[in-house]
């Protein structure tokens, strides 16, 4: 009989904790949101706490803490949480540099490439066809070895006969300008060129005018008034016999001056006295100018065009053309220790 009871009392005692170990799993598959299925929602416990205090912040509240059954650890189910949907991968965009990145880009369409854009019917101004004509720059006429800038008469001679029989035509300044700026193109010669002399030497008189009269090549001497009758320098009658050979005269300056080193009214006076005297002296228009020393600057540069100079005359090397600035014309320097074949190379330029 003992043994009996023993046995159901160990069996009730047995199906009572299997009947609170029911009921633990189920509050906590309630309690983590997760019902049994068919089974019916535990209402979750509430605790009444009559002198709680209200708390502002979350991190303040109270905790309360329901012990289960001692040293029997509540089942827990862990349920890992389905991942975050992945955002789409950012392709790197392509790098800007590549092959043509220094190509320079296709203009943007014109309006006629445009359906149904206004046309205009203004058409743009044409560049004018290029006209380049070498003018060579001579200076003294004499015997002097070794200064580049004197030709030997010799010399001379040798370069006047190879324009002449090369069909090279020498022509007046009124004629250069009318070529530069298009006028008589039909009529214009096939190899024209300018043979300008610098500073007015006497040796232009004694030796190179009758050197071009042999051949009745015209010139254009640019004098400084400012030296005439000086040793070595032409004067007033000299120049007037060159002007009836055919020369034109113009000015280069007063005194042959630096003109960046002087003031604007020096430069305006350098510059308006030397055209003065020369058209008082010879009756003729002087409106075309060569830089001393081929030195200028901005204000030289407006004086000229404020006093209605037309071209000028540098020493930087080439033919003159339409395209460059008329107070920036390029010129051949003759050097005169350098034989034909150089001078040769500088009438084949082609600027």
């Amino acid at each position: 009989m003992n043994y009996q009871r023993k046995r159901i009392l160990l069996y009730s005692v047995l199906a009572g904790l299997f009947t609170i170990l029911l009921l633990l799993v189920s509050i906590g598959l309630n309690s983590s949101g997760y019902p049994l299925q068919g089974s019916s929602p535990t209402p979750a416990l509430i605790p009444h706490q009559v002198d709680a205090q209200i708390v502002e912040s979350p991190s303040q509240a109270l905790v309360e803490v329901y012990p289960l059954v001692e040293d029997k650890p509540a089942l827990s189910v862990e349920l890992t949480p389905a991942p975050p949907l992945l955002e789409e991968p950012k392709l790197p965009e392509p790098s800007s540099v590549t092959l043509n990145t220094y190509v320079p880009l296709p203009a943007p369409p014109t309006a006629s490439a445009v359906k149904g854009a206004v046309q205009s019917t203004t058409r743009p101004t044409p560049l004018p066809s290029k006209i380049s004509i070498p003018v060579l720059n001579y200076h003294s006429v004499t015997i002097d070895p070794g200064n580049v800038v004197v030709i030997s008469p010799a010399k001379l001679a040798e370069q006047l006969t190879y324009l002449h029989d090369h069909g090279y035509t020498p022509v007046s300044l009124a004629t250069f300008i009318s070529l530069i700026e298009g006028e008589d193109v039909e009529a214009a010669p096939e190899k024209p060129v300018l043979l300008t002399f610098d500073d007015g030497y006497i040796d232009n008189y004694e030796q190179a005018m009758p050197l071009l009269a042999k051949y009745a090549f015209p010139a254009t001497l640019f004098i400084s008034p400012g030296m005439n009758n000086q040793e070595g320098y032409l004067n007033w009658e000299q120049i007037k016999k060159l002007q009836e050979a055919g020369w034109d005269i113009q000015p280069h300056g007063m005194t042959h001056p630096h003109l960046p080193r002087l003031s604007a009214d020096q430069q305006a006076f350098e510059i308006i006295e030397a055209r003065k005297q020369i058209e008082e002296k010879l009756g003729t228009k002087a409106d075309v100018y060569c830089y001393p020393y081929g030195e200028y600057n901005k204000t030289t540069l407006k004086l000229l065009k404020d006093h209605g100079f037309r071209y000028a005359f540098t020493i930087e090397q080439g033919n003159a053309t339409n395209q460059q600035s008329p107070y920036l014309l390029k010129r051949h320097f003759i050097n005169g220790e350098e034989g034909l074949k150089s001078f040769i190379r500088k009438l084949s330029t082609r600027d």
